[in-house]
């Protein structure tokens, strides 16, 4: 059975009296969390995510705080006035790791003198989710196997031998988002002869839970099964709450006004800014044509990947050093070597930068070198993330970079 979490506290912070007086350089938050999750129902084996308690929590702006939840739970904060962010993660965040889930909320708020600022926060996963189911035939022809999938920072192993069964209790696997390697690698029941395969998922998501299936099929009466993998997901965004856990909560007449203009910037999200196309439409390309954009991400840049078009793959392939269809600037730094005249950022470049230049212009010349009786269309994607999870977007999308290479001219 599906089920989300969505658990609610009492407020985090509150007013110890009606009365109490405020500091007129400082005022008071008012926090509330809740876990929303969308991964399938896990019985954790060893910490309990929907116990806020041990989560961790970290104020960051003119005054600094950080404490487990359960230092703050019925105590009052006072904040100096100013612009803030709060991250609550929970306990254990392993980039790899069996049943360990990440949940984190984020937010920016500020805090006006003599007010309380109500928050309400939502940690949701940070990380995604791998299980593996076999087909009755896998199980039939191979005695022995094992599957290893890493993310490039470190690889968990399911194992199937004399002494153990990894695969019986469904055991559940959960990675930082980077590039998924999944190599599967068995032994035949009626001759021992061995099968391996190898599957990669380009570009998993915070709270995808990726179904990885194995089958085995038959080809030769010795010396030949092969192995098939594939990979299937969850949906998302399906909101069930828990019984007995309804929200309550009432407006206090000391939050203030929330349209009241504070007087203070409000803090910088992710964005990404095309001074010379700044509605990002499609471009008809010329040999004087420039494709600069900056992107600017306070948190720091994560992981950006460049995926393009299908027309476009084959020469992407081309120019990267690994034969992949996508570039993935951080965890394949040199993956560009092959293309010297690219001033795209790579690896430390761009990692836990919050602002570089993101220039396309070097694609331009290849481009029109495709120029051919008809119009082409290719497209770039932008996917990148910051250190939060959250993503870079225009328009509530990934940024997309449309380009139109047109026909030679008669």
């Amino acid at each position: 059975m599906r089920k989300i979490l969505f658990l609610t506290l009492l407020s985090m912070v509150v007013l110890s009296s009606c009365d109490r007086k405020v500091s007129k350089d400082t005022g008071t938050l008012d926090l509330r969390i809740a876990e929303l999750g969308d991964f399938i129902t896990v019985e954790t084996k060893a910490t309990d995510y929907t116990d806020f308690s041990n989560y961790d929590v970290v104020i960051e702006g003119p005054t600094k705080y950080q404490s487990k939840f359960s230092a703050f739970q019925g105590e009052v904060v006072e904040l100096g006035s100013g612009n803030y962010t709060i991250t609550v993660t929970s306990p254990d965040t392993d980039p790899v790791a069996f049943e360990q889930p990440i949940y984190q909320a984020y937010e920016e708020f500020v805090i006006k003198a003599g007010e309380v600022t109500p928050l309400d926060l939502e940690c949701t996963p940070l990380n995604c989710k791998v299980t593996i189911e076999l087909s009755e035939n896998f199980v039939k022809e191979l005695a022995t196997y094992e599957v290893v999938v890493g993310n490039g920072l470190g690889e968990l192993v399911w194992s199937k031998n004399d002494e153990k069964n990894d695969f019986a209790d469904g055991k559940a696997g959960y990675f930082l988002p980077r590039g998924l390697e999944i190599k599967v690698k068995g032994y035949r029941s009626i001759d021992n002869t061995e099968a391996t395969a190898v599957h990669y998922v380009k570009n998993p998501k915070a709270a995808d839970h990726h179904i990885i299936k194995l089958d085995a099929k038959v080809t030769g009466q010795i010396g030949g099964v092969t192995i098939d993998v594939s990979t299937d997901f969850t949906p998302h965004n399906q909101d069930v709450n828990v019984d007995g856990m309804d929200e309550v909560y009432q407006d206090r007449p000391d939050f203030g006004d929330d349209d009241e203009d504070s007087g203070e910037e409000e803090p910088q999200k992710n964005e990404i800014i095309w001074s010379s196309n700044p509605t990002f439409s499609d471009v008809i390309l010329t040999a004087d044509t420039q494709i600069q954009m900056t992107i600017k991400m306070p948190a720091g840049i994560s992981s950006f990947v460049v995926n393009v078009s299908d027309n476009f793959k084959p020469l992407v392939k081309a120019i990267t050093t690994n034969n992949v269809e996508y570039i993935d600037l951080i965890n394949d730094p040199k993956i560009l070597t092959n293309f010297a005249d690219t001033p795209l950022p790579t690896g430390d470049e761009i990692k836990d930068q919050t602002e570089v230049l993101f220039d396309l212009t070097s694609f331009v010349s290849m481009l029109l070198a495709l120029q051919n009786d008809n119009d082409q269309t290719v497209v770039f994607v932008l996917e990148a993330y910051d250190n939060y999870g959250v993503p870079l977007l225009f328009m509530d999308e990934k940024p997309t970079v449309t380009m139109i290479i047109p026909k030679k001219a008669n």
